[in-house]
């Protein structure tokens, strides 16, 4: 089994569910969930929109490359990282010592329809700044564990998918 960690790290777009997949994820385990962006905001008593607005997107990284050493401190946990956090080699790195990743492989289409409304969200802007970023960070986010396709599919039916390729010998 490939939980010999005791940490998966869930990866992807704004948008693509990690937020939602966490939480069930970490029930079926009978683990805990831990939001990174959540964490954040706790510890610094601001929102991620008015982390970047007032200290930059820099700052920000930097708070999440901290927040995201943190959780080797966390045991039998499900993270759901930010939808940049991956981006980073040296983020990468740290969570391939600390865990397993798994990628939320979800179509920009889905993307848009999910995040359009939402105005917390510091990066989206308009669809095509939105799509080149979604573009530019997909690479990175292949570089996951393991990949999970999702858009359509129920978030019961997605932890189903995850916990069968978990369960799959290395």
């Amino acid at each position: 089994m490939r939980l010999n960690r005791g940490r998966i790290f869930l990866v992807g777009f704004m948008g693509a569910g990690k937020s939602t997949i966490g939480p069930r994820l970490a029930r079926q385990l009978q683990w805990t969930f831990c939001d990174l962006d959540e964490q954040i905001e706790k510890e610094q008593g601001l929102s991620i929109r008015d982390i970047f607005h007032f200290q930059g997107e820099a700052r920000f990284r930097e708070l999440e490359t901290d927040a995201l050493k943190r959780t080797a401190q966390m045991n039998s946990t499900v993270i759901a990282l930010g939808g940049g956090a991956f981006s980073s080699s040296g983020n990468r790195e740290i969570v391939h010592q600390l865990g397993i990743s798994v990628f939320l492989d979800c179509p920009f289409e889905v993307v848009l329809e999910r995040c359009t409304a939402c105005k917390g969200r510091p990066l989206f802007q308009d669809p095509v700044t939105v799509s080149a970023l979604y573009q530019s960070r997909r690479p990175s986010y292949l570089l996951s564990n393991l990949s999970v396709e999702v858009g359509r599919q129920t978030p019961e039916q997605i932890v189903d998918i995850i916990l069968d390729k978990i369960k799959e010998p290395c």
